[in-house]
């Protein structure tokens, strides 16, 4: 059984949500204005990512909102569990199977590789550090905003913009910094692939009422993204 919703959004509050849904986005702009990953390394490419986290925390504090109850929703993490289980595993075979079949096809591997390591600071050497990082804590922090707060919160006040605008926006901060990378075929199935994710993730959030579902669902995700990137590296 669902738990019952304890938090109620003024629809009035669909604006200022939507505001800080969009807020990484320019963030983002800013960064790439100042090539603030090259001055600053990795700081300064994962400059926006306090943006997933502070103004979340500053809204819920504001609007009395508990963050623990009303957007991780953390005491429901058995449902759906094995639903989480059985599309991650499908995510991973969809992300896979299209790199195995098409990879060497529509993607300069020697061009990313190069790009990885200029834009990221990730090498050979350096990526099974950055896997784990990236895997289970940016999943999960991305989980949080995307899901949990922007989508959990929006749908209350305002369900069709819920759907669409982190869906949206989730969708743009993974290209944003990699559109460059590949051509227009490989990057529009990317997409395509990142909006139709984002819209499950939101869906089994909403189905779950907890965000313990999604982040599986993303971490398995992450792990196949990070699979094709250490053969990549590794090859």
């Amino acid at each position: 059984m669902q738990a019952i919703d304890v938090v109620r959004i003024d629809p009035t509050t669909a604006k200022p949500l939507a505001a800080l849904t969009v807020l990484p986005l320019a963030v983002i702009c800013i960064q790439l204005a100042l090539d603030l990953d090259s001055v600053l390394g990795v700081a300064g490419y994962s400059l926006y990512k306090l943006c997933f986290l502070v103004p979340p925390l500053v809204y819920c504090r504001m609007q009395g909102i508990n963050v623990r109850r009303d957007v991780l929703k953390l005491h429901n993490w058995r449902n759906c569990f094995a639903t989480a289980l059985a599309l991650g595993g499908l995510g991973v075979g969809i992300f896979g199977g299209a790199y195995w079949l098409l990879g060497d096809v529509l993607l300069d591997k020697a061009a990313i590789v190069e790009k990885i390591s200029e834009q990221f600071s990730v090498n050979a050497s350096t990526v099974l550090i950055v896997a784990p990082i990236t895997i289970f804590l940016n999943s999960l922090l991305e989980e949080c905003f995307y899901r949990g707060f922007t989508f959990g919160l929006l749908a209350k006040a305002n369900k069709p913009l819920a759907y669409l605008l982190p869906a949206t926006v989730f969708t743009i901060q993974h290209v944003m910094f990699i559109y460059h990378w590949v051509t227009p075929l490989p990057l529009a199935m990317a997409v395509v692939g990142l909006f139709v994710f984002a819209l499950v993730l939101q869906k089994l959030y909403q189905r779950a009422d907890s965000i313990v579902a999604p982040w599986l669902v993303h971490i398995c995700g992450d792990v196949a993204m990070m699979g094709i990137a250490m053969s990549m590296l590794w090859s």
